[in-house]
């Protein structure tokens, strides 16, 4: 061998390094693509909008979600909350609780063959009135900020789209698992949109009042398991015109421990898998790469570990960045957190990923379920909804 070959371990090395580099930098570009597009809202439009908003358990966070509802800069014309049984703490929360806008509350019974969720919102849909120019479904576990219903709902009003979605943007709190699991939705949050261009996230979308009409979602769920891919696919076979609107990322606070954290990102990533399987290898593909990097940390070779770490921590430090940018700065603590995660992640992540490839059986708040396809659901486990902290 002359003095001037590299070994082929080198080469091996060399070829871990590069296709993490890539990953890495895929991640990287998604969010300098977020910055360069990101502006604040410029033009804000009225109408009668109508929220529907399934939830269970009640809480400290879902009386929060309700005082952040009061105080939005286009107030809801009206609030229909969506629980499966009048025994749910969170029906007597809200009713104990005096909004400055309507509340009706549906009750949808016990699903059998679809999500507890998507059961709750056909029960919600069914109290329409007719004379919404906008119907909203948002999540109970988001804290949005005054801005968030003029926001998401002005290009439905404006007749500039008819499906606008945004996006979580998670707080860090709580411990490794928690900060692993923020860290990489975060990026997900943040990622390119021609991606997934047709995917909607149902934590906070506007429909427009016809496309609404259109797509009929009692019917797709009621027998589907994902309130989100059942609306990303009717929109699509509606020719809805769609829009995930970067001006929308809502805090959604921690909530639960670790287990808590780990059961939330595997579902998400099993619904991904039942729904959209492409973008789950895709996704996949990406994650294997950039661990890559993980090898070579561990053998110590550190002339392609520490730029590998250095462009991490410039990942966590963009977050952040984006954190302050939409009004919602982390903490010295969260940053810290954060950047510990950013070391270890990758390996978790890569973990829960594979874990999310046995989706046949699913558990969602307290409800078990067995999946066998997109409109293939059985509930076979249900516990009692328990108040949430």
């Amino acid at each position: 061998m002359g003095s001037g070959e590299i070994p082929f371990p080198s080469l091996s090395l060399i070829f871990l390094a590069l296709l993490a580099s890539i990953a890495v930098l895929a991640w990287l570009s998604g969010i300098l693509w977020f910055l360069a597009f990101h502006r604040a809202p410029a033009h804000h439009a009225t109408g009668r909008v109508t929220l529907v908003l399934a939830a269970t358990g009640g809480g400290a966070q879902f009386a929060a979600l309700l005082d952040a509802l009061t105080r939005q800069t286009l107030m809801p014309a009206r609030l229909i909350l969506c629980a499966e049984s009048d025994a749910d703490p969170v029906v007597s929360q809200a009713r104990g609780t005096v909004l400055p806008f309507p509340m009706d509350i549906a009750i949808a019974g016990l699903a059998e063959r679809c999500s507890q969720k998507g059961l709750n919102l056909a029960a919600g849909f069914a109290l329409l009135d007719g004379g919404e120019d906008v119907i909203v479904l948002l999540d109970a576990d988001i804290l949005p900020g005054p801005g968030w219903l003029s926001a998401l709902a002005t290009p439905a009003l404006n007749g500039a789209a008819d499906v606008v979605s945004g996006y979580r943007w998670h707080i860090p709190g709580g411990g490794p698992v928690r900060h692993a699991v923020v860290w990489f939705d975060r990026s997900l949050a943040l990622g390119p949109r021609f991606v997934a261009s047709s995917v909607v996230w149902g934590g906070s979308i506007a429909i427009a009042r016809d496309s609404f009409a259109a797509m009929r979602l009692a019917e797709s769920l009621a027998k589907s398991f994902s309130t989100d891919g059942a609306i990303s696919r009717r929109a699509a076979e509606t020719g809805a015109r769609m829009l995930t609107r970067r001006a929308v990322l809502l805090a959604t606070p921690p909530e639960g421990g670790e287990g808590s954290a780990w059961g939330f990102k595997r579902r998400q990533l099993q619904i991904l898998r039942i729904y959209r399987p492409g973008f789950w290898v895709l996704l996949g593909v990406l994650l294997h790469m950039e661990a890559c990097g993980l090898p070579l940390i561990l053998i110590g070779a550190w002339w392609a570990a520490a730029p590998l770490a250095a462009l991490a921590l410039l990942r966590v430090g963009l977050h952040a960045h984006v954190a302050r940018r939409i009004g919602l700065p982390d903490s010295p603590a969260a940053l810290l957190g954060q950047a510990l995660a950013s070391l270890f992640a990758p390996a978790f992540i890569l973990a829960l990923f594979w874990s999310s490839a046995s989706w046949r059986v699913i558990r969602w708040r307290h409800v078990e379920y067995r999946v066998g396809g997109p409109d293939e659901v059985q509930v076979i486990h249900r516990d009692p909804p328990a108040s949430l902290p």
